[in-house]
């Protein structure tokens, strides 16, 4: 009997029908049947700056506007190897950042960076309001 060949690590799993799935990765037999078991960690409640400008809450977000992603459960995929279009293994890091980019949770807004926002005409009545925001720090919240 012929020892079969496992793969246990972190990749990206790319299948048909356009899906992917990211985490660690094992080998599971049962009995005849060889199946993936794709283990996708849980991420807490996070906040961050966006990297590059993205569409958020209905608006359009520079880079550098802090945002907040809820947190998402750890799940486990068991997948069967014809409906694997490609396995890429990888680092954890890379791993964690793939996971990142294709949550599909949304983003809650939480300031944009003051030198992004557009001036605005200010009446001599609003003198008091423009003159605070002046003298507010770098970040405007939400």
């Amino acid at each position: 009997m012929e020892k079969q060949a496992n793969f246990n690590g972190w990749a990206i799993v790319e299948l048909f029908g356009h899906q992917r799935e990211v985490g660690f990765v094992t080998t599971q037999a049962f009995g005849q049947a060889v199946l993936f078991q794709i283990d996708t960690p849980a991420l807490e409640e996070r906040e961050y700056e966006l990297p590059e400008p993205q569409y958020v809450a209905s608006q359009w977000a520079p880079k550098g506007a802090k945002v907040r992603r809820q947190a998402m459960p750890a799940r486990s995929r068991l997948v069967g190897p014809g409906a694997i279009y490609a396995i890429n293994p990888c680092d954890e890091d890379a791993a964690m950042k793939a996971i990142e980019s294709l949550e599909r949770r949304p983003l809650i807004l939480l300031s944009m960076p003051k030198d992004k926002l557009l001036e605005a005409g200010v009446d001599s009545e609003y003198a008091e309001v423009e003159e605070a925001i002046s003298e507010a720090d770098d970040e405007i919240p939400i």
